[in-house]
């Protein structure tokens, strides 16, 4: 059976592929790169694939940035960040060697690398605690008061995960790096190691984002079993480097980035016109829906914009998005099972209103193979559902997510389909939902039941 690959979403070109890395503004251009390995559809030695943009939409593939080619990096170039520096593009990443995990550095032109001499910058010396060294990645390389820093997560001998934080003093020397602080750490025992930092700042406020990893399931909270990707926002002071989180809505102070099933190891670029967008990887390990016979597996959600509502992290489509809408219908939905008569029901991008006290089910595909979006206003609740998508849906086949409260109890719902996925932002972008899928490429018929909804459907073209 063959299958399609995505219109408008990022896909590894072969092989496979996980995190994004480097998610970065440099020459006019955003860059892309990801964990790679370029010879199996399974997990291996981990390059750096590259990519770039003008439009989110359009992306060209680059040479590979980074393999694990040096002593420092021969088991794989694990996940990191990218800068543009003094008119290079500098690179900060992950080597991984003989089960020691520390962090390397390589300067570019935007197309070509080069490793420093100096690698690795940062190892188990320059931390003054013990903690386990197989376990110490992921950094996140920026500027703050005028000198790079660098955020790092490490997992602690008692197995919980911690945030550090470390400062070059020497911008004409990148091989020396002082420890500052941990400035955030697991303490309630809900969590175990953390991955994937990531810092921007919103006006006055400065958000940290990372994935946790072990977490236990608390629906009310919004925590799902496994690895889950979250957020807090606070203040980093720059003199103390204390980092002072807000408590959220959920009474923690970190809480869910997305709620769907295929959401990890999201990563922020800031463009020039000030927009903070987001990347992140579009699987998950607990449950991946490729099939086998596919020559790749991998892709990356739709970069979205961010901004904060009070202390709310809200996400929606990068603007560029809109660029892809080439025609519209409108319908009125009261009733049950009412066919979509829409040229493709596999890309597209909907508005849909959901009146108040009102329930709905959107269904892709056909009477074999279909995929289901459900809300139930009673419970306030959205629910995926793929157990009837190609081998059965993987091992975790349906989630939820609860949405917050709304003035007057309508329900909107910005829905983004691509051939493989549904990306769902639901009143305004305070809650994001986001669902891999594959069914065959002749499923593609689209129905509603509701009792009371309006759509706004846009077909798309690139």
């Amino acid at each position: 059976m063959n299958f399609s690959r995505p219109l408008f979403h990022f896909s590894c070109p072969v092989g496979w592929c996980n995190d994004p890395n480097g998610f970065s503004y440099f020459k006019n251009r955003v860059h892309l790169f990801y964990q790679w390995h370029p010879y199996s559809t399974k997990w291996g030695p981990m390059h750096w694939g590259h990519a770039t943009t003008t439009d989110f939409v359009h992306w060209k593939t680059e040479p590979t940035a980074l393999t694990p080619d040096a002593d420092f990096d021969m088991d794989g170039c694990f996940s990191g960040t990218a800068l543009d520096f003094n008119g290079k593009h500098l690179l900060c990443y992950t080597g991984v060697s003989k089960n020691l995990q520390q962090q390397c550095l390589a300067i570019g032109d935007g197309l070509a690398y080069k490793k420093i001499d100096s690698n690795p910058v940062i190892d188990r010396r320059n931390i003054p605690f013990e903690y386990q060294v197989q376990d110490f990645r992921d950094p996140k390389i920026f500027k703050m008061d005028g000198s790079l820093h660098m955020l790092c997560v490490l997992k602690k001998m008692d197995g919980a995960g911690a945030m550090v934080l470390f400062k070059n003093d020497s911008p004409s020397d990148l091989s020396v790096w002082r420890f500052l602080k941990v400035i955030a750490e697991s303490t309630d025992g809900k969590t175990k190691m953390w991955e994937c930092p990531d810092f921007f700042s919103h006006g006055q406020k400065d958000v940290l984002i990372f994935s946790p990893q072990g977490m236990e399931e608390d629906f009310e909270k919004g925590f799902h079993d496994g690895n889950n990707s979250v957020y807090m926002i606070g203040k980093l002071d720059p003199a103390a480097f204390d980092f002072s989180p807000e408590t959220l809505s959920n009474g923690m102070d970190y809480a869910q980035i997305d709620f769907g099933l295929d959401f990890y190891a999201p990563q922020t670029c800031t463009l020039p016109d000030g927009r903070t967008l987001m990347a992140a990887w579009m699987s998950s390990w607990e449950s991946p829906v490729t099939p086998e016979n596919l020559p790749w597996c991998g892709m990356m959600v739709f970069p979205r914009e961010l901004s904060l509502n009070g202390n709310r992290l809200v996400q929606n489509p990068a603007r560029e998005m809109l660029s892809l809408r080439k025609k519209r219908w409108t319908f009125s939905i009261k009733g049950v099972g009412q066919k979509i008569d829409v040229p493709d029901a596999r890309h597209f991008d909907a508005e849909i209103k959901i009146e108040p006290g009102k329930n709905m089910t959107l269904k892709i595909g056909d009477e074999n193979f279909f995929v289901s979006l459900d809300y139930s206003a009673e419970k306030n609740i959205l629910t995926f559902d793929r157990s009837h998508s190609i081998n059965g849906g993987g091992k975790i086949k349906k989630r939820s997510a609860k949405l917050f409260s709304v003035g007057g109890g309508q329900v909107f719902l910005r829905t983004l389909v691509d051939t493989n996925s549904i990306e769902v932002f639901a009143n305004g972008g305070e809650v994001s939902f986001t669902n891999a899928f594959f069914i065959p490429p002749e499923s593609k018929n689209l129905s509603i039941d509701s009792e009371g909804l309006a759509l706004d459907y846009y077909g798309l073209e690139i």
